[in-house]
């Protein structure tokens, strides 16, 4: 049997492969030579600033197309005949449709203290009630009790698994994770990425008002109407249509068609292209869903395009040239981003070698507002290779603090490196700049020096950039640097979530165990709860395994303590020490009083207070 010769790309050939193609996605010099950073406006391309009405500094690009696809400030739009679009009230838009029974609202906000202000809203343009809610996804629907004002004689129609969803997400440890673990360390990101740390007037505010209300209290009221994709409903007298296959950012969609008015209200269209990986942290957003999406949406040939995530499109060509438009985008990045895949690049190259050519950046919803692109081909990248970028010198890759240490010195030291950051700045070559000073930052993290410049690199980056996202999190962490504010790195979970799930509380316990107190430790503590729940950990040395029935494990509990949900919470949010729990009486404990407590010591306690930007040198010394 003869063997095939195969051709390896190698990074020379795939460029080669990219020039002969004519690929928009590599800038090319008019020598032929390609170049990643020729079109970088972090490196020195020349970008145009502007200033937003609440006085922040933005890119001029962002500042003259929003309006296409958001607005600044509260407004209210009327799209159709009977139907009302509420923009800039909250996080995400939302929509009423008037009817002779009453009103129909699509989405609810964000939380109770969002559908106060929605309400408000929406008495000034009718006073009839809310009848009828649709939920979109299951973002936006904890503001639903107040924009019905009381009435539960309501129909609400969703996903026939969104109630499940929603409930999950309010007793959860945090954000949405795919391990649940970590949710408070997502959270303190989501906080950083809605604003939370940024001023609201001057250079340094948000441009878009991309903020979490002020309280996350909820006025949920479940799904008593769930719907199947395709299924057929007249709702208050208007005939709808249901689609529930497909989903963006979370997997509980349902778009709306009025097939008599060819009108769909969606959550697929946003006001930047779809958010495949979101800078705060999330379960991978799989681009084949919402294209697929896309192009159900666009066959159905709407004349109305009313949009939970941006402005309403009126008018069928503008529709079908807007869905089409970011149909394309979408696929565009996934699609050259495995192209890039195939010849050899890895995830630091492709988020400088796809960019979108001039005809799909012009698409209204393609503007960049929300994300940027080159945060979503490294996150394809990683769900479909892995991490490893095929470069076996990887493999074994120094610690960035081991690699500082080296770098430095062969610089010249720390004054030469904070030199040459500096001519990087005068340059205009901020990300490069930035990957030098962060060589002293890693150092000593209290260097002032270094703080100050990582910080102004930091600004003229956020400045630059046209993603909300991208801004939040370089401006928040700029005015961290400076001493103005402090970013915690975790969000603990509420006291409710925990004591109302007690046991689940307990097996995420399992990952503060600290492998060095832990030593020889082999024992297992089982935890009764008052509302007639238990589990435990087996502690076996640097391991704590979580035992969801202790009655039915391979050994008896060594020690075994008795408290409230409410008690756990406070021992899991670290308020109170096992010792004077114990002491109080708040912990019952069968077997050794004393043992039970060095246990629970074992693991890492939560110092919020102390919660501000940590160097990765120390990730490894606990919770801090």
């Amino acid at each position: 049997m003869k063997c095939k010769t195969v051709q390896a790309f190698t990074y020379g050939t795939l460029l080669l492969a990219f020039t002969v193609l004519g690929s928009p996605a590599i800038a090319q010099k008019s020598d032929g030579k390609v170049s990643l950073e020729e079109l970088n406006p972090y490196m020195g391309a020349p970008v145009t600033f502007g200033k937003a009405p609440n006085g922040a500094i933005a890119n001029k690009k962002l500042l003259d197309r929003v309006d296409q696809v958001a607005k600044f400030e509260p407004t209210i739009l009327h799209p159709a005949e009977g139907i009302w679009t509420l923009v800039g009230y909250t996080l995400a838009p939302i929509s009423i449709i008037d009817t002779d029974e009453g009103l129909i609202a699509f989405d609810t906000g964000d939380s109770k203290h969002d559908g106060e202000i929605l309400i408000k809203a929406i008495r000034t343009f009718s006073d009839k009630p809310v009848k009828a809610i649709i939920y979109g996804h299951s973002h936006t629907v904890l503001g639903a009790g107040e924009l019905t004002e009381g009435n539960d004689d309501v129909l609400v129609i969703g996903h026939p698994e969104l109630n499940s969803v929603v409930e999950a997400n309010l007793m959860s440890g945090g954000a949405p994770a795919y391990f649940p673990e970590i949710g408070p360390y997502l959270t303190a990101r989501m906080l950083i990425q809605f604003n939370a740390f940024t001023p609201t007037q001057g250079p340094d505010a948000w441009v878009l008002p991309l903020v979490f209300p002020e309280t996350m209290e909820s006025a949920f009221i479940p799904v008593n109407t769930p719907v199947e994709d395709r299924q057929e409903m007249t709702v208050l007298g208007v005939k709808m249509q249901f689609f529930t296959r497909y989903g963006s950012d979370d997997k509980v969609h349902t778009a709306v068609w009025l097939p008599e008015r060819k009108i769909l209200f969606t959550t697929l269209l946003w006001m930047g292209p779809p958010q495949l990986y979101s800078v705060r942290g999330d379960v991978f957003r799989d681009p084949r869903e919402w294209i697929a999406g896309l192009k159900e949406q666009r066959d159905l040939e709407p004349e109305i395009l009313i949009s939970a995530a941006a402005l309403p499109v009126v008018g069928k060509e503008n529709v079908r040239k807007n869905i089409e438009g970011y149909l394309d985008g979408a696929s565009f990045v996934l699609d050259q981003t495995l192209r890039g895949i195939l010849g050899g690049l890895g995830p630091d190259d492709l988020r400088h070698a796809v960019r979108f050519p001039d005809y799909l950046d012009k698409v209204p919803n393609n503007l960049q507002a929300y994300g940027e692109i080159s945060s979503y081909t490294p996150a394809i990248y990683y769900q479909s290779v892995g991490w490893y970028d095929n470069d076996a010198v990887n493999l074994k890759k120094l610690a960035p603090i081991e690699e500082s240490r080296r770098i430095v010195p062969l610089m010249g030291g720390r004054t030469k490196v904070l030199a040459a950051a500096r001519d990087a700045m005068q340059k205009n070559e901020w990300a490069w700049a930035g990957q030098l000073v962060n060589h002293i930052y890693r150092l000593d993290p209290q260097d002032k020096e270094a703080r100050k410049i990582k910080a102004d690199v930091l600004r003229q980056m956020s400045y630059i950039s046209t993603g909300g996202n991208d801004r939040a999190h370089m401006t928040s962490q700029a005015l961290a640097l400076e001493g103005k504010i402090t970013l915690p790195r975790l969000i603990p979970p509420s006291l409710e979530a925990i004591s109302g799930s007690p046991a689940v509380y307990v097996d995420y316990f399992r990952v503060r165990i600290d492998p060095v107190k832990s030593g020889e430790t082999d024992s297992f503590i089982q935890f009764d709860f008052s509302d007639g729940t238990s589990a435990g950990l087996h502690i076996r040395r640097a391991v704590a395994e979580f035992v969801s029935e202790p009655n039915k494990h391979i050994r008896k509990p060594d020690v075994t303590v008795a408290m409230s949900g409410e008690n756990w919470a406070k021992l899991y949010l670290s308020q109170s020490t096992p010792e004077d729990m114990i002491k109080s009486g708040d912990i019952k404990v069968t077997g050794d009083s004393v043992e039970a407590a060095r246990l629970i010591n074992l693991f890492d306690r939560y110092y919020p207070q102390k919660a501000v930007v940590i160097p990765p040198a120390t990730l490894t010394q606990g919770h801090q």
